[in-house]
């Protein structure tokens, strides 16, 4: 029986960020799944927009479906490496509804943030990969105005757990936005944090919204309030962890 592990992504039109975070998690799972061909998909349309725009053309989830059915495979596993089940996610949970018919076995695995115990390794993780950092970390999500967006408050909790003081999670769309972070950092008499985006890419809201010139970047947002600011640049997909974090998913 043929087999096929979709991975299927937001996507993003930096070139680096697609190669050090969307591409080597692909890589990751290929090496890890060597009985499976690997194929990839982004949801966002306004990204493979943009792409075709500069020559590269990237399938939706349905077109890679079909290109997975047309090629004979009887046995798909969709790779969701979307954070949260909010709208994007929906996307693969339509496609797989509307390709359910057409494979022996086909099936999506859950978002990053889903189940409690998703939280809580989630939390671990991130407990891991800043454990040098001395300094608090606070970290961009994307957001959503889905109801699901409460993901990032669930995950907030659990670092609380770890520790009151060292994570902080705010969003570009969601409710919880950098100036909650702001007065939460003042009352506590924070004056240094370090900043990294929590979203798979290091792409546009990290390098525009969280770092940017614009005076309601995050940067210069925390600067005004005289806290002074590091920077990590790296998408959640260029950690070893959370590659292996998706490999568990499947």
């Amino acid at each position: 029986m043929k087999k096929a592990i979709l991975v299927v992504s937001f996507g993003t039109t930096y070139k680096e960020a697609m190669e050090n975070s969307i591409d080597a998690t692909v890589n990751h799972i290929s090496n890890e799944f060597k009985d499976y061909d690997i194929f990839q998909a982004y949801t966002s349309n306004i990204i493979r927009r943009k792409l075709v725009d500069k020559g590269m053309d990237v399938n939706d989830t349905k077109t890679a479906l079909e290109i997975i059915k047309n090629n004979g495979y009887e046995k798909v596993i969709i790779l969701s490496l979307h954070l949260i089940a909010g709208y994007e996610y929906e996307k693969i949970l339509e496609a797989v509804e509307a390709y359910k018919n057409d494979f022996r076995e086909i099936t999506a695995t859950t978002p990053m943030l889903y189940e409690e115990k998703d939280y809580k390794q989630v939390a671990e993780i991130i407990k891991k990969i800043y454990s040098k950092t001395n300094t608090p970390i606070v970290m961009m999500g994307h957001g959503s105005e889905h109801e699901n967006d409460m993901a990032y408050e669930n995950l907030q909790k659990k670092l609380d757990k770890i520790s009151e003081n060292k994570y902080y999670i705010a969003t570009v769309e969601g409710s919880i936005t950098i100036y909650d972070i702001i007065k939460k950092l003042k009352e506590k008499k924070i004056n240094k944090v370090t900043i990294t985006p929590f979203m798979l890419v290091c792409g546009d809201h990290a390098n525009n919204d969280m770092i940017g010139d614009e005076d309601d970047s995050w940067i210069n947002l925390l600067k005004s309030e005289a806290i002074e600011v590091d920077v990590i640049l790296k998408g959640l997909g260029e950690y070893t962890e959370f590659r292996d974090f998706f490999c568990k998913k499947i």
